[in-house]
């Protein structure tokens, strides 16, 4: 029997049902959809959807015996309405709860909008430096749901410092012990030494900083929480809690502070896993640091962690020139972390206390997505000039990679994704190492529309004659900038056209961008990055993918601003890039990778499951294509591949990864039924994914 099948789906098909059984058998869920709701939920002010409320009512069950949970939904199915109801809808010993929300800081009005909106007589407030959260020590037993408010920027910042070392005639001394601060090689180190960071003695282990008094004097909001406020919180919500996986950074010592002072905590997030293993180990030690515990693992112990579940490269170095008679010497071996992540992550430490959830889950009348991609041939000159460039970078990579250097790998790849869409006033390219001229590019005319911003504009105003506002990503906004050419170019065809900068502080982007489409506004520019989380932009329903890097995260967030619960209109979500070019491959590489993502939200396919364990970045792999001459399948075919693996059911939803068309709302839903069916009939899998241990 097992010969006749040739692969993971084959398996599951025969399978399944026996495999579902077992499940059933050793894991009970802690809610079955279609169950009876606590009260509490049908009094909210707004209701939540059948998937939002079964989701809470799980999320309810599972903090009775766990202090932490996560919901990972995709981007727009309502992670704030469910977010805010778990405090309100859970017992909490019979009293309101009171919950600190942190979050990114271009979301903490919509945050206390929304909580305003949703539960009833819900106290809200932002807090915004220290003073706003003193009220809080004497503020006795809440009388009603108390709900405050933080930017996780706001929440990581104190005060400034600077170095606390002693100056000697040999160099630097620690100011307790007053030992001569040398480096591993034992050599006095510098100033800028102990000014990079905050450094600690080695024999001593005393502090070489000090706060500086002659400037601003701040206290960390989320180590005044811990200290004066442990306890206070019933609840924390981390909001986007992928941004705060650093095991050392600011932003991620606030969750580790703020989590530790708090009652129960939420952690939610659309893409929990950016194709790391290690992207998720701090925030699942801080989360739940027993279940670490227990498979040996200490706090810090990211290499232990990526040996289980993700991939690493062990590098070696030889020397054979040093002893040209006899073996060479070895070198130092080195450890490097590689993409991919075992599936066993899913089921040892999500599955027990993840809710997932999908837009699809939500509701049935959602207006269809249709996504394109559109592969523009470059002017012949543009060509030409392109050519000489690769050709030139790629001789001086091969030249690098002999020596066993990968320093210009960045430089190549990104000069080439740039130059087509601003082959003019980029400056020679330097060796980031050495401070030699690499190559020169050709400098072209400014003074003509090429060939992908003619297609752009083309895209722009058959959208705007239909009545169709549009927002433009383009990942270029720094030194190689590429917005304010393209707003130049609408604005000479009559087009109304914005670009929202970094400048704007994010808490006010929301508004910027409510005024922009009120004075008139058709068409906005921008980063991705500047709207990836949090923001709704329902008055743009065509994205367009000016450029797309190469972020699988930023761009999974970025293609899903519009396409949420409230959209009335179809969207549609175009992506442009210039071929035969670095761009392509780009698009080529994410279009076989993506899957991989999706696969740790439990959607799986088996070239996600492949992808998962294939341990080389996207730098390194779109310059691969190029340095190995490796053939490369075209772009389209890769996103068609994708289309027929969702019409047989394999990908759960519509997403960029699977470049899905629903060409009206009645083949969509004829879809979805078609699907939950035999989801229910395989496997039972239409039961809530969040279980628990009940022994």
């Amino acid at each position: 029997m097992l010969e006749d099948i040739s692969g993971m789906n084959e398996y599951l098909k025969a399978y399944g049902s026996a495999l579902a059984d077992g499940i059933k058998g050793s894991a009970e869920p802690l809610f079955n959809p279609g169950d009876a709701w606590d009260g509490k939920l049908y009094s909210l002010l707004r209701k939540p959807y059948q998937a939002q409320g079964d989701a809470v009512m799980g999320l309810c069950n599972l903090l009775r015996d766990y202090d932490s949970a996560i919901v990972v939904g995709e981007m727009g199915c309502g992670k704030t309405i469910i977010g805010s109801a778990v405090p309100y809808v859970y017992e909490n010993g019979g009293k309101p709860a009171r919950t600190l929300v942190m979050c990114p800081g271009h979301l903490v009005k919509k945050w206390q909008r929304e909580v305003q909106e949703t539960v009833p007589d819900a106290d809200a407030r932002i807090i915004r430096k220290l003073d706003d959260l003193l009220y809080l020590e004497n503020n006795g037993k809440p009388a009603r749901p108390e709900y405050t408010i933080v930017s996780k920027d706001k929440a990581k910042l104190g005060y400034a410092w600077r170095p606390a070392v002693i100056e000697g005639k040999d160099g630097y001394h620690c100011p307790d012990c007053n030992e001569l601060l040398v480096n591993s090689d034992g050599v006095p180190v510098d100033y800028k030494y102990v000014t990079r960071n905050k450094r600690f003695c080695p024999d001593c282990a005393g502090a070489l900083w000090q706060a500086d008094n002659e400037r601003m004097r701040r206290f960390p909001l989320s180590e005044y929480v811990k200290r004066y406020l442990n306890g206070y919180f019933d609840f924390f919500i981390a909001d986007e809690v992928h941004e705060l996986k650093g095991g050392s950074t600011a932003q991620g010592n606030s969750f580790g502070a703020l989590s530790s002072a708090c009652g129960k905590t939420i952690g939610l997030t659309g893409t929990l896993l950016g194709g790391y293993a290690d992207d998720i180990f701090y925030v699942l030690y801080r989360l739940s640091p027993a279940s670490m515990k227990e498979e040996g693992l200490d706090y810090g112990q990211v290499t232990g962690w990526m040996s289980k579940y993700g991939v690493l490269e062990r590098v070696t170095r030889t020397y054979p020139q040093d002893n040209v008679c006899s073996k060479g010497r070895r070198g130092k071996t080195v450890l490097k972390r590689r993409p991919g992540v075992s599936p066993l992550v899913f089921s040892r430490h999500l599955l027990d206390k993840t809710v997932f959830l999908s837009l699809q889950d939500m509701v049935s009348d959602l207006p269809p997505i249709s996504e394109s991609v559109y592969g523009v041939e470059m002017d012949e000159e543009l060509a030409e000039a392109y050519g000489i460039l690769e050709d030139r970078l790629l001789s001086a990579v091969k030249e690098a990679l002999s020596k066993g250097s990968k320093a210009l790998l960045g430089t190549y790849v990104n000069t080439l994704l740039s130059y087509p869409d601003r082959p003019f006033d980029n400056g020679p390219i330097i060796h980031p190492h050495t401070g030699q001229i690499v190559v020169e590019p050709m400098e072209l005319s400014k003074d003509r529309v090429y060939n992908k911003e003619q297609k752009l504009i083309e895209l722009i105003k058959d959208n705007l004659s239909e009545g169709r506002k549009v927002f433009t990503y383009a990942q270029y906004t720094g030194t190689k900038d590429v917005t304010t050419r393209l707003q130049e170019l609408l604005l000479d065809e009559g087009i109304d056209a914005e670009i929202l900068r970094a400048s704007v502080a994010p808490e006010k982007r929301e508004d910027w961008i409510k005024k922009k489409v009120d004075s008139g506004t058709d068409v906005v520019i921008a980063n991705p990055k500047l709207v990836q989380t949090g923001l709704d932009l329902y008055d743009f329903p065509e994205l367009t993918f000016y450029q797309t890097g190469y972020s699988i995260f930023t761009l999974r967030q970025a293609s899903r601003r519009s396409w949420r619960i409230g959209q009335k209109r179809p969207v549609t979500v175009n992506y442009l890039y210039y071929r035969p070019t670095m761009q392509e491959r780009a698009m080529h590489l994410m279009g076989s990778k993506l899957e991989a993502s999706l696969a740790i939200e439990g959607k799986f396919s088996e070239e996600g499951l492949l992808a998962m364990t294939q341990g080389e970045d996207m730098t390194t792999a779109m310059a691969r294509t190029l340095v190995d001459g490796l053939e490369t399948e075209g772009v389209e075919s890769i996103w068609a591949k994708l289309n027929e693996k969702n019409a047989a059911g394999y990908i759960e939803e519509a997403t960029p990864e699977g470049m899905l068309f629903y060409l009206d709302p009645e083949s969509f839903l004829k879809k979805k039924r078609t699907r939950r069916r035999s989801k229910n009939a395989a496997s039972g899998s239409e039961q809530l994914l969040l279980f628990g241990d009940r022994g």
